[in-house]
């Protein structure tokens, strides 16, 4: 048995690497190791219109750990996050623990934020709003 999480309408399914304690959210953001569809931690925020923490059973398969080459970040759209149409590639020496204090801090307190995306000629930038954003997740580089 596998428990996931969906959050939001957000129609990916979430693998937690442990035990999740929801109750945290009534505290703010909530911080979740995961280890499917992307390997990585979840911010959950407390602002977030839903939140399903479930076991699935043997209604479909369970994702294998997805592992990422490159630090990246993934926000919510109506695409799965299996589909890749949301994960944007960070600058190469991103602190990402930084980075997760940064967008947990400004989900709790409903700020903006911008985000510098890729390296060399792509390269971009996201606005993140804390008010609205139910969700990311900031995958590490595994080598």
């Amino acid at each position: 048995m596998t428990t996931t999480l969906q959050i939001a309408d957000d129609p990916t399914l979430w693998v937690p690497a442990g035990p999740v304690d929801l109750s945290q959210l009534t505290r703010g953001t909530v911080q979740v190791t995961i280890k499917a569809p992307i390997f990585g931690t979840l911010l959950i925020s407390s602002r977030a219109a839903s939140i399903a923490l479930y076991d699935p059973g043997d209604s479909g398969p369970v994702p294998s750990d997805g592992i990422s080459l490159v630090a990246s970040l993934y926000v919510p759209t109506g695409a799965d996050a299996a589909v890749n149409l949301n994960t944007y590639l960070l600058p190469p020496g991103t602190d990402l623990g930084e980075l997760t204090n940064e967008i947990a801090a400004l989900m709790t307190e409903g700020k903006r934020q911008t985000i510098t995306l890729g390296s060399g000629t792509a390269r971009g930038t996201i606005i993140l709003n804390g008010a609205t954003l139910p969700f990311v997740v900031l995958a590490p580089v595994h080598t």
